[in-house]
């Protein structure tokens, strides 16, 4: 199965089973896309009420649905 591209701004909720389980169900704004010959690897994430943006497989995150914009972080 191939996974639907996550953009940027957009909300993730990172998935009970993440490799870094320390975020479970934690939601954040994807701030950074870990792409190279259209193979997502990755997503930079700041998570809601967290200084610092995490790095999560592309596996470990889905969308909710909620977009932001760019000027809501910048």
């Amino acid at each position: 199965m191939i996974a639907m591209k996550i953009d940027y701004y957009q909300e993730v909720e990172v998935k009970e089973n993440a490799k870094n389980s320390k975020y479970a169900k934690c939601k954040g704004v994807v701030l950074g896309i870990s792409e190279e010959d259209d193979v997502v690897y990755g997503y930079s994430v700041a998570i809601h009420g967290k200084e610092n943006a995490v790095y999560f497989e592309s596996d470990d995150v889905s969308p909710t649905g909620l977009t932001f914009k760019r000027e809501d972080f910048y």
